[in-house]
Order: C-alpha cells, then structure tokens, then sequence
C-alpha cells in the first residue's frame, strides 16, 4: 500500500525534519557516529531521508516505514543508553561561535531525542490506525512487525 494519507505524510515531513536538523547536525553527527548501530539502521535512516528529502512519497510503503521507524527506535534506544549519559563530557573541538552553537546542540539534545521518540511513536500509531481502516481480507501490515510494537512501548 503506497502512502496518500495527509496526516501521514505531515509527520513524514516533521520526523526528517526534527531529525536532519537537531539530531544528525554538523555538531552532532560525529557523536552518532561512534554509537554501536548497525548498518542497517543507518540504512533505513538513510533510506526514509533521503525519499523525504526528494519529495518522493511514492517510494514509501508501509513496510518501508514500519522497517525505518524500526531503525529509529534502534537509533533512539542506542543514543539514550551510550551517548545521552556522558554527553557533556564528550568534546568536539569548536571555537568561537561554532562552540557555542555545539554547546546549544549538546544542552538540547536530550529534548531532541525525547522528541524524536514521540514524533516516531505518533507515526507507527498513524501507521497502525490506517492499517487496521484500510486492509480488509488480509492481515494488516503492522502485524509482521511485533518486534516494532515492543520497541515503541520502550521509547
């Protein structure tokens, strides 16, 4: 089922949104990058940027999605358990007011992932809720992602 829901696609577009610009920042990003993801987290996230990025709502179906909000709870659960507890003693080294813009970015973070959680668990409930209105005969897509379900409940 390809994706035409308007309440759907708005909180797409506010995930990629939040997530390119507080999570995965210039200051940020190297943080991130010493985090134990796996590859295929950095894939889907990839994936779902990317598509969004090129307006590309085509390219998304539920199982796409499902599969990349299943990388974000991953990317979430991983960030709050090794990063988000010795954030403040990580250093980066930044001068002028490329300090004080990485200082923002690391004294926001926590909030930022809180809500990057949030806007994640509100897409797999929107997800979740056009499933159960939309396939008939059929089991509903969310189903096959029992894992997801369990991850959402943790965030």
């Amino acid at each position: 089922m390809k994706i035409s829901d308007a309440a759907i696609i708005a909180l797409i577009e506010l995930l990629n949104n939040h997530y390119k610009t507080n999570i995965a920042s210039r200051f940020m990003r190297p943080l991130l990058l010493q985090l134990s993801i796996k590859k295929w987290v950095w894939d889907a996230i990839d994936s779902f940027v990317l598509n969004v990025s090129l307006f590309d709502y085509q390219r998304f179906n539920h199982d796409d999605l499902y599969r990349q909000l299943l990388a974000f709870s991953h990317f979430i659960i991983v960030t709050r358990r090794e990063l988000l507890p010795g954030l403040r003693n990580h250093s980066l080294r930044f001068s002028g007011p490329d300090k004080i813009l990485m200082d923002m970015a690391v004294n926001t973070f926590p909030s930022n992932i809180n809500l990057l959680a949030e806007y994640t668990k509100q897409l797999y409930r929107k997800l979740v809720d056009f499933d159960k209105a939309n396939t008939i005969n059929a089991e509903p897509p969310y189903l096959q992602y029992g894992e997801l379900e369990d991850m959402i409940a943790r965030l």
